[in-house]
């Protein structure tokens, strides 16, 4: 469980989250017979933007800087990963059934994350946050996700722009995201106020 300690490390702390990604991503590599990227050999989109997606980013090498890290914001705990190499990808879904938790559990969560709980509710929490995490890890991958084949293009490789200086905030911008207004070069940030 080396590259699960990678990924704590990463993301700062362990939770369900970063376990989620974490199955995904490393169930998602087995079906397809692929290793982590080292480059853009393969390409991951997530559809949340959770703890799942760091957990994803380091177990399949996919980063946003190398652009084969894509976020569709569905709100969904879901990895599309894709090979490059043989054009294969699948799509990994989380099902729902695993994710039991009772109206007492959410409700000592939401005291602890708002500093509300006591010192014996944290420890309570801690230890069924154990437990669950536990629990999760041991759910055979089969059971844990449903398994679709992608649909769609594979997204293509990443593409270096130019840089264009905006005529409002004078800072350079990516030629892409620079919109023409009445000749003038303005950025999505200036746009947008």
């Amino acid at each position: 469980m080396k590259d699960l300690k990678r990924c704590v490390e990463y993301h700062g702390h362990k939770c369900m989250g970063l376990l989620m990604g974490y199955r995904a991503a490393k169930y998602a590599l087995k079906i397809l017979k692929e290793q982590t990227a080292k480059d853009e050999e393969i390409v991951s989109i997530v559809e949340n933007s959770s703890c799942f997606v760091d957990a994803v980013s380091v177990i399949t090498g996919c980063t946003f800087g190398k652009g084969n890290l894509i976020f569709k914001d569905y709100g969904k705990m879901a990895l599309s990963l894709i090979s490059r190499k043989n054009g294969k990808g699948i799509r990994v879904y989380l099902r729902s059934e695993n994710l039991k938790r009772d109206k007492k559990d959410i409700e000592l969560m939401n005291r602890v994350l708002a500093g509300k709980a006591s010192k014996k509710e944290i420890s309570i929490f801690n230890e069924m946050k154990k437990n669950r995490e536990k629990e999760f890890m041991k759910i055979k991958d089969e059971e844990l996700f449903k398994v679709y084949d992608f649909k769609g293009e594979i997204p293509p490789k990443a593409k270096i722009y130019n840089s264009v200086k905006c005529d409002k905030c004078k800072e350079l911008v990516m030629e892409t995201r620079i919109k023409d207004v009445k000749g003038k070069k303005i950025c999505t940030s200036c746009l947008n106020g």
